[in-house]
């Protein structure tokens, strides 16, 4: 994870993103086994939301930010936080293969996984030193800068499933680093790569 600073206004003001960026989601997959239930590919439909928080400096009670700016003036806020979360619909596309039995009741498996991702919404919460310049909300959300509308995320992962095939299955899930495709991943932070763990259920139909 690479953090963005910005020291464009004064030396002695800075602010960056101490957080990393955070990601939580929902959906419904099915998946379909083949070679004699040694390999399982699933597809389906995921609703997810990722956020980050840009904070002020440990030195300081807040930021500085630059309003507007002309040749005679220049206008500022005072800013203690803002956090950006980003609103996504996605077709996630993964294959699990099954190395040993697929009829234990516990098993195994390795999985490649990606997803296409589409932006449908954005929102901010602004937290001002001083509530009255809670005015400038509007003008400040348009200086920041959104998420590319499309992009990609790719990752392998390590799991492990309970239940036999005729049976509801539990999966759990560790993530190894994925990377996300796109230009600009994030308003206040630059992710690089991420880890993550999924916990899921498989009814059988």
């Amino acid at each position: 994870m690479r953090n963005i600073s910005y020291d464009d206004y004064f030396s002695e003001y800075y602010y960056e993103s101490f957080q990393p960026m955070n990601k939580i989601y929902v959906g419904l997959k099915y998946e379909a086994l083949f070679l004699k239930n040694k390999i399982g590919v699933s597809s389906g439909l995921r609703f997810y939301q990722t956020s980050a928080k840009l904070d002020h400096n440990k030195k300081y009670t807040s930021f500085i930010w630059l309003l507007r700016q002309d040749e005679l003036s220049s206008d500022y806020v005072s800013i203690r936080s803002m956090n950006q979360k980003n609103y996504y619909v996605s077709l996630p596309l993964e294959i699990r293969i099954f190395p040993k039995k697929n009829d234990r009741f516990l098993k195994n498996y390795f999985k490649i996984g990606g997803a296409m991702n589409y932006r449908f919404s954005t929102n901010y919460k602004i937290d001002f030193h001083d509530p009255q310049m809670s005015k400038y909300t509007d003008e400040v959300e348009s200086q920041i800068a959104k998420p590319c509308t499309f992009s990609g995320f790719v990752f392998p992962a390590f799991g492990l499933r309970w239940g036999r095939n005729k049976d509801p299955w539990f999966n759990l899930e560790f993530q190894f680093p994925g990377f996300i495709i796109a230009q600009r991943k994030h308003a206040f932070v630059d992710p690089d790569v991420g880890f993550g763990m999924q916990f899921s259920v498989l009814l059988p139909l």
